[in-house]
């Protein structure tokens, strides 16, 4: 069995993913993503140096955020039977994150409140019926202004507005813990605290956390919504639990020192078991799966 991981760069938690790949895989190949050339001839061509990617039976994109998009690309040109624990259609939808928290709302996952306007005069209306306080943020930006008031608020939408920006507008959160899922199990949890007052992108520092049932499952559901096998989900811990955010490639080290697990190994040994599982499904039964996550399933009607 042979395993390709694409990655930015050789960092400490590819390092580590290398190292229990090669225990559990035949062959592992390390591929960087810059480096990667696409042809588009008579038939399709994905090449590293003088090796076609194609061959691959088994891909797992390990990349931030940033390429989030050239991945769906990417990925979408390998064959249908090659396995991905984490396919196109993830990092599609984990592309923009208001985009994200909808696409979750609309397939049954509790998420984050949060309101997207393109003008101030949207925006204002917005306040007339939202709890403060809240935070202010630009999709495109991870820091946000957290306001107390309509005053407060305005004078950040107006700044906004001036510089043609859309606004996102969400509740504030006290509390989140991030859940690490590797299918079939969440393997680990962590809890971030700050001095900061934006919880969700803001610095801290991370303990581990106990989580009950509840938070599993939601956990479990969000991987399962996007199709994804292998990812971080971070859950407000409010009145009661909301999604916030999803990570795709999450540093892996950190994390597994403060909460004891191996997180590396658990997820090479999910991938080796989801993989095995892949291999012995029929061929039809894989183009019904695949079918589930077209863009038509995705943007479904689903009362909210």
């Amino acid at each position: 069995m042979e395993l390709c991981i694409l990655g930015q760069e050789k960092n400490e938690s590819n390092l580590k993913l290398l190292e229990e790949a090669k225990k559990k895989f035949e062959s592992v190949f390390f591929v960087p993503i810059n480096s990667i050339g696409i042809g588009l001839n008579e038939k399709f061509s994905i090449s590293y140096r003088t090796s076609n990617l194609l061959k691959f039976p088994a891909v797992f994109a390990r990349v931030p955020k940033s390429f989030y998009s050239h991945a769906y690309q990417l990925l979408s040109l390998f064959p249908p039977e090659t396995f991905m624990p984490l396919p196109p259609i993830s990092f599609l939808l984990a592309s923009e994150r208001f985009f994200l928290l909808t696409v979750l709302r609309k397939r049954g996952v509790s998420t984050l409140n949060t309101y997207l306007a393109r003008s101030s005069i949207a925006a204002s209306r917005i306040l007339e019926n939202t709890k403060f306080p809240l935070v202010i943020r630009v999709p495109s930006k991870e820091t946000g202004m957290v306001v107390k008031s309509k005053l407060e608020a305005r004078s950040i939408i107006d700044a906004l507005h001036s510089m043609q920006q859309p606004i996102l507008l969400e509740e504030l959160i006290k509390n989140m813990v991030s859940v690490y899922v590797a299918e079939p199990e969440v393997i680990a949890a962590v809890k971030k605290t700050t001095k900061e007052k934006d919880v969700v992108f803001g610095k801290g520092e991370i303990k581990n956390h106990k989580i009950d049932v509840e938070i599993k499952q939601l956990a479990l559901d969000t991987a399962k919504a996007i199709d994804a096998k292998i990812l971080r989900v971070d859950i407000a811990l409010n009145s009661e639990p909301k999604v916030v955010n999803v990570n795709l490639n999450p540093n892996l080290i950190l994390p597994s020192k403060v909460s004891g697990v191996d997180i590396p190994k658990k997820i090479v040994e999910s991938i080796h078991y989801n993989y095995d599982i892949h291999k012995g499904k029929p061929l039809i039964l894989k183009f019904f799966d695949d079918a589930k996550s077209v863009v038509k399933d995705v943007l479904k009607t689903k009362d909210i």
